[in-house]
């Protein structure tokens, strides 16, 4: 499916905001997260997925100041890796800024973790957060990670693969994984269904 003729409107006015090269990823990454729901028989409505992942980089092109400055104005709940890490804040910014123009909860929960995951993030978020990671136009995965990826017999195996290869890569850069990335970790090896 290329495009969902209801949300026409919306990609138009995502394509004016985002560079062609975010708004492509944000395409490619609402594709993905209808053939996870599609191949899991996922219980989700495919037309929220699609929105939430048109929507979930909104924030991504913001400067850091801009986020920073965001983020402060109105209070918001980091993570300390969010802190941190500017480009980060980009997830709960994005989070913030859909509520306020009323978006679903559900939508902006999934927006507001698709970076570092958690347990909070329900099954959207779990769907998005790996529609982001494997979509297609992503270079970080060559075909045959991200076919096994997709080989693996649930959403729940697929986000704990990704968690260790996010681990991993921050490992190489001496860095810790985010606490609520380790909790979704535990919570998944517990057997835990979001």
């Amino acid at each position: 499916m290329s495009s969902r003729t209801g949300f026409i409107a919306l990609e138009e006015d995502l394509s004016s905001i985002m560079s062609e090269a975010r708004f492509l990823h944000s395409k490619a990454t609402a594709e993905s997260s209808l053939s996870l729901v599609c191949q899991f028989k996922e219980q989700l409505d495919p037309e929220l997925c699609y929105k939430t992942a048109l929507l979930h980089d909104i924030a991504r092109e913001w400067s850091d100041f801009e986020l920073q400055a965001y983020a402060e104005k109105f209070s918001l709940l980091l993570e300390e890796e969010e802190r941190e890490d500017p480009v980060l804040l980009h997830a709960p910014v994005g989070a913030h800024l859909l509520g306020e123009k009323g978006y679903e909860s559900s939508l902006c929960l999934a927006v507001r973790y698709h970076t570092l995951g958690s347990i909070a993030m329900g099954r959207l978020g779990l769907v998005l957060f790996i529609a982001d990671y494997i979509e297609e136009r992503r270079t970080h995965l060559n075909e045959t990670t991200r076919k096994d990826l997709r080989s693996l017999p649930s959403l729940e195996m697929v986000c704990l693969e990704i968690l260790g290869m996010q681990e991993l890569h921050l490992h190489k850069k001496g860095k810790l994984p985010a606490r609520c990335s380790v909790e979704l970790k535990h919570f998944l090896l517990a057997d835990g269904r979001l």
